[in-house]
């Protein structure tokens, strides 16, 4: 018998939450079919309304509060990190919303359970029941198309509510970003060498609650992927950046070298300091990639 966890981030969903839980453990016989022993761990981040004064006399679940509102990112961060102490061989994540049907528990584990992969995402998008807002799909597909690029994986979609893993992604994840987890722990599962698969799960419409997803997703979410690499892969961004700053500095020089010969001015390099500054900051920049990549890889 092997332990599953099944994280349920918790924020102001005071009107599910009961539901949620007991929807999924309606399929704990289902699970137990499968030698599993399945736990419900909630992650309570912050919230205002009455979500934890429901949760905290249920003894049916392992419940775990944020004083404030740190974030989603967090929350899942703090409910995996939970899940690996308490020994568990698979984790679900599980939104609160039940914009998921929990049936598709059961579906998403399959890959890990015959040890097909070792990180599994829901695709949405085959059977979705209503028309997603148009900036969401927009963004949705842009997302996906990055995270297509940078991982290589076949990806179809890289925001579901529902993913799972397995106990060798637990055991090394790294989720630096409080805001949101989907595309830090993609390209951290990357990066570690991770087995990755799509499931196709149910989408239906929210029945209560408001996205977190805003106009500042994007700029949060980009700031957070250079996190995940600077942490993995340390030489992809400031080995870049300083090469970059090199570039522009031979650029620069061998064009004003040029105007020089032909007379078009008097000195051969016009702009000395900032050749100079560029040099310096793509060798540091460089230096600074390299101790940082043995550092980790000394890890």
């Amino acid at each position: 018998m092997k332990k599953i966890s099944i994280i349920i981030p918790v924020f102001n969903e005071e009107k599910t939450i009961i539901k949620t839980i007991d929807s999924i453990i309606g399929i704990f016989p289902s699970l137990k079919k499968k030698k599993l022993i399945p736990e419900i761990i909630v992650i309570n981040d912050g919230s205002s309304d009455q979500s934890y004064q429901k949760l905290k006399n249920l003894k049916k679940i392992i419940l775990v509060s944020h004083h404030t509102n740190l974030g989603l990112g967090a929350a899942v961060r703090t409910g995996l990190n939970i899940a690996k102490e308490r020994g568990s061989e698979f984790v679900v994540k599980f939104d609160a919303d039940l914009q998921h049907s929990v049936e598709d528990i059961n579906q998403i584990i399959e890959p890990l359970i015959i040890n097909y992969s070792d990180i599994v995402y829901g695709n949405r998008f085959k059977k979705i029941s209503y028309k997603m807002p148009f900036i969401r799909r927009i963004g949705n597909k842009l997302f996906t198309g990055l995270m297509k690029k940078l991982t290589n994986w076949d990806l179809k979609d890289s925001q579901p509510g529902i993913f799972a893993v397995n106990k060798n992604y637990l055991d090394i994840f790294r989720i630096p970003g409080d805001y949101n987890y989907t595309q830090q722990i993609l390209l951290d599962a990357y990066h570690k060498q991770m087995r990755f698969a799509h499931v196709d799960v149910s989408f239906n419409l929210r029945e209560s609650g408001d996205s977190f997803v805003s106009l500042k997703y994007p700029f949060k979410v980009i700031y957070q992927l250079l996190m995940v690499l600077v942490g993995i892969k340390p030489m992809k961004v400031f080995g870049l950046t300083g090469l970059s700053f090199l570039f522009l500095a031979i650029m620069i020089s061998f064009f004003q070298i040029y105007n020089f010969s032909l007379g078009l001015s008097t000195k051969p390099i016009e702009n000395s300091n900032l050749v100079i500054v560029l040099i310096f900051l793509g060798v540091q920049l460089i230096s600074f990639g390299i101790l940082a990549q043995l550092i980790i890889e000394k890890k």
